[in-house]
């Protein structure tokens, strides 16, 4: 490809992340998710000339995340580059720490020399960064900005959880997760390990029985019972997988039929269900161990819950909702500069200029502090006595906003027909014309093990012949098909394909690195 369709791929001064063709407006996208990444695959190259600025190199199709880490799919077959020879789309590896929408300017960290860049950080709000991780600091201006950073995994505040848990947001985080399984096997089978810790190691503890969790229960125990106890024929009996969760039932949002049979399958499989089960803490060593707890991976980690007291396993993965991430709760904030230039009334008219002359913020979701943005996604501003205006070119989609007109579920599905539906008008530049966003629901779909999976069917256009959902078998093949047609490129549709062939012939991969 020419460096002319690739300017600020191949220029390597610092003035590279500025715009070089005049004609074209300077578009910079924050993320790289399902958000970011399909925004910018959809936009018109002739129109914009467009950046992605993320921490994270590639986009992950997280919906077989799970499948990864259960060894069905190697990584990198659910991984796709931002940096791509057949894209007009160029990328800066950093996180935004700042914004000016006055100056329409983004003050930005580079992330590419960083410690566990694939994975959750432990602490995101107090996390320890060593000297050579702190990245050059450098400002990118914008004509339209995209906010779509995502969010991070919810803890609650639960002691020992942030520091000890695993999470599952990410290609480290699977790869985690399916590391420390065999981590466990190993331990366990060792000569110098008790029957009791050998028991505890092999508990495997989910939190979180939303569709990540439960889907990851699944897959888990797929792997154990199909694949690892063939290994480790002594272990057989021993290993077992919980799913915690606060809430009386898993996947509360498919209809009480659907979640009701997904429990009661699960049941049958071997998996604890243990919901209305509240969790108080997570430390390493035995139950019935004394302090201090120090981190020590040979042995297990104990997990304290109200109704059950201390429990040991040999490890936990927490997955349960999400909260807004330190750049929309901090940097997103006050505005110190009124954007006279970007603001106008939500009738479309300007603004007047007295209105500058008041202390102004970023609205947010009074729940959550999500964005609050308006039905065609900008962002919106609102001064203390409540007087309110939108930026024109600065739009928020994704987990990290919140449409005032009515949210869509926090999923892959809802800020990828985000994206798209922003794509288009960007490209047609029919903002007051078209009609604002509204989210069409596709269905719901679960898998639970055993070649098992749910399928929970809208109705929506009041279509009474349509079931009320899917189950079994049948589900499972609904669920296959539509994850290979959506995992984007046809390299990994295939890749995908020909792996889901080889384990059925030959098992999954138990690789161990």
């Amino acid at each position: 490809m020419s460096t002319s369709r690739r300017h600020l791929a191949t220029q390597i001064h610092h003035t590279a992340a500025f715009p070089t063709d005049p004609n074209k407006e300077h578009i910079v996208i924050l993320g790289s998710g399902w958000g970011g990444y399909t925004l910018s695959r959809q936009l018109s190259s002739k129109k914009y000339e467009a950046i992605v600025i993320s921490p994270r190199s590639y986009f992950v199709f997280t919906p077989l995340l799970t499948d990864a880490a259960g060894g069905s799919l190697d990584f990198s077959h659910i991984v796709e580059p931002v940096r791509d020879p057949r894209s007009r789309v160029d990328f800066i590896q950093a996180a935004a720490r700042s914004i000016d929408f006055a100056k329409k300017t983004i003050t930005c960290e580079a992330t590419v020399v960083k410690s566990g860049v694939t994975e959750t950080p432990r602490n995101e709000t107090h996390q320890r960064t060593r000297a050579w991780e702190t990245g050059q600091m450098f400002t990118v201006p914008y004509s339209k900005l995209v906010i779509s950073v995502g969010t991070v995994t919810k803890t609650f505040g639960t002691p020992g959880v942030r520091e000890n848990a695993l999470f599952f947001k990410d290609i480290g985080d699977a790869r985690k997760v399916r590391r420390r399984m065999r981590e466990c096997f190993e331990l366990a089978v060792l000569p110098t390990t008790s029957p009791e810790l050998r028991r505890h190691l092999l508990h495997f503890a989910i939190v979180g029985a939303g569709p990540t969790g439960s889907e990851l229960a699944a897959a888990l125990r797929d792997f154990i019972t199909k694949d690892l106890i063939a290994l480790y024929p002594a272990l057989k009996g021993i290993p077992r997988v919980s799913l915690y969760d606060i809430a009386p039932k898993v996947l509360s949002m498919f209809d009480e039929k659907l979640s009701r049979y997904a429990m009661d399958t699960m049941r049958k499989e071997g998996i604890d269900i243990k919901t209305s089960h509240h969790v108080k803490g997570l430390r390493w060593g035995e139950p019935q161990a004394d302090p201090p707890y120090e981190m020590d991976p040979k042995t297990c980690l104990t997990l304290t819950t109200e109704e059950e007291g201390d429990v040991g396993v040999g490890m936990c993965v927490w997955a349960t909702g999400n909260e807004m991430n330190r750049f929309v709760r901090e940097a997103l904030t006050d505005v110190n500069v009124f954007p006279g230039e970007s603001a106008i009334l939500k009738d479309g008219e300007g603004v007047d200029l007295d209105l500058g002359k008041s202390e102004w913020h970023v609205k947010k979701a009074p729940q959550g502090g999500a964005l609050l943005v308006d039905g065609q996604m900008r962002v919106q501003l609102e001064d203390k006595d409540g007087k309110m205006v939108v930026l024109r070119d600065v739009f928020a989609l994704g987990d990290n906003a919140v449409l005032e007109t009515g949210a869509p579920p926090a999923t892959a599905q809802a800020t990828s027909q985000e994206a798209k539906w922003l794509a288009a008008r960007l490209n047609k530049e029919d903002f007051e014309t078209a009609p604002g966003f509204s989210f069409r629901n596709m269905g719901t779909l679960a898998y639970i093990g055993d070649a098992k999976a749910l399928m929970q069917i809208p109705h929506d256009g009041g279509n009474k012949y349509l079931p009320e959902g899917l189950t079994g078998r049948m589900a499972w093949f609904v669920w296959n098909s539509a994850y290979l047609t959506m995992s984007i490129s046809w390299r990994n549709k295939l890749r995908v394909a020909f792996r889901w062939l080889m384990n059925n012939l030959f098992g999954r991969d138990v690789s161990r690195y």
